[in-house]
């Protein structure tokens, strides 16, 4: 981790160089398939993916900050990409190879004032888990509290601009292997790398993410539900040091062969965590990849690393269960009023059938919330709809402006959708909203 590159021209040298790597696999198995039997020809290439998958995750690993941020995301998309890619990019949730123990006690130094051995009663240096920007170790404080202490990788905060730059030359070619209903239009394209740089940069600022913490640990009373205190004194700019939850990270969770119940407690928990957020108390946890949450044995969940926290505007918390309402009623009507609302608006030169245009949107939309609750492992593909209804929504027209705290939350509640398949949950998606009973 010492040698992570930080230069533009150092970081697309590692972009350049896996490429051709995977390049190079790709022709060496398409070499040998005349060669071999079908059933060879199938292990050949089930080799090569295994291959191509461990190139990425080698190269994510090395580039760290925004590359694993894309592959956080990458990783949760079980139809766009093959599911030998996708385990390999859902490493990037927690699992990446850590930060070597002298630059963590080197980083510790420089932010507190003194090596870990000293600061801590207790300090381990093997990272309990490592992601985008930064890892997390356990530690003891001299009162006996059991803490996580987060130390974010040095230089990592320079390296955001210039991945950026790297990611608009490339993402254009790039969208071109993913499957057509996959590719977002340019404009949104560049609005999402945009976006994804303006959070990153923010979730450098460790100060910022104890705020977060803290506060949402005042504010969100959900039973069941657990923010971590935070320790404002062991915590700086590029440090955190927050009360160490226990649980169990997604997967690991599920290897232990959860009952249904508690299956249902946990979703029906994330759901409330993010209605709450949206309705209560006008801020979201708006980062919902599966390695923010720690599932316990009882059904609890650990709600973790607030550093992409969206507050919302006013107009949006009053407006945006309305608009719920009238998509799930199918009123049109209604549904643009609401929009209007909320700050979004059809474009004046838009001459189709509005109806026949919507009809199939708002119809996909009302599927969770038609019934007292929605059952997850039933509807499993329910979120690969939604990829139909992007390719779809190309053809509806278009809205002057897209209100950006309805582009926080969908982008969020789509990532909860994921979870809630994985979990194979039954949700009571209508609770909290203000729809009238069924």
């Amino acid at each position: 981790m010492s040698n992570m590159p930080r230069t533009q021209l150092a970081r697309s040298s590692v972009v350049g160089s896996t490429a051709v790597k995977i390049g190079f696999n790709k022709l060496k198995t398409k070499a040998k398939r005349p060669f071999l039997s079908d059933e060879k020809n199938s292990e050949a290439e089930e080799n090569q993916l295994d291959a191509e998958a461990e190139m990425l995750f080698t190269a994510i690993s090395k580039l760290r900050g925004t590359a694993i941020k894309l592959a956080q995301f990458l990783g949760m998309e079980t139809e766009m990409l093959p599911e030998r890619v996708r385990k390999e990019l859902a490493k990037s949730y927690h699992q990446v190879p850590p930060l070597n123990r002298v630059l963590v006690a080197k980083v510790i130094e420089q932010e507190l004032g003194q090596r870990p051995e000293v600061l801590f009663k207790s300090f381990d240096h093997n990272a309990m888990a490592a992601a985008s920007l930064g890892q997390v170790h356990r530690a003891e404080l001299h009162d006996g509290s059991v803490v996580a202490v987060k130390v974010q990788y040095p230089g990592i905060h320079l390296t955001i601009e210039s991945d950026l730059k790297i990611i608009q030359k490339l993402a254009p070619s790039g969208m071109k292997f993913l499957p057509k209903h996959a590719r977002p239009p340019r404009d949104v394209l560049d609005n999402a790398i945009d976006e994804v740089g303006a959070r990153l940069q923010e979730e450098t600022d460790y100060r910022l993410e104890a705020r977060n913490t803290q506060w949402f640990k005042d504010n969100l009373k959900i039973d069941g539900v657990h923010v971590p205190n935070v320790f404002e004194e062991y915590c700086s700019d590029r440090v955190i040091t927050t009360e160490l939850l226990e649980g169990l990270h997604l997967d690991e969770w599920l290897a232990t062969n959860p009952s249904q119940s508690k299956r249902n407690k946990v979703g029906q928990r994330l759901q409330s965590i993010f209605r709450e957020s949206t309705t209560d108390l006008g801020r979201m946890h708006a980062d919902p990849n599966p390695g923010n949450y720690l599932f316990q044995a009882d059904g609890g969940v650990g709600l973790i690393d607030f550093g992409c926290v969206k507050t919302y505007s006013r107009q949006f918390v009053d407006n945006f269960p309305k608009l719920l309402k009238a998509m799930c009623e199918g009123d049109l009507e209604k549904t643009l009023v609401e929009y209007e609302a909320i700050g979004m608006h059809i474009s004046a030169d838009s001459d189709c059938d509005l109806e026949a245009a919507f009809k199939e949107f708002l119809d996909w939309m009302a599927i969770p919330f038609s019934t007292e609750s929605f059952d997850f492992k039933q509807n499993s593909n329910y979120t690969s709809k939604a990829h139909e209804m992007m390719d779809f929504q190309r053809e509806l027209p278009t809205f002057d402006k897209i209100q950006e705290d309805f582009i926080f939350f969908e982008r969020t509640s789509y990532g909860l959708f994921k979870l809630y398949e994985r979990l194979e949950a039954n949700v009571k998606m209508r609770e909290g909203w203000g729809m009238p009973a069924l």
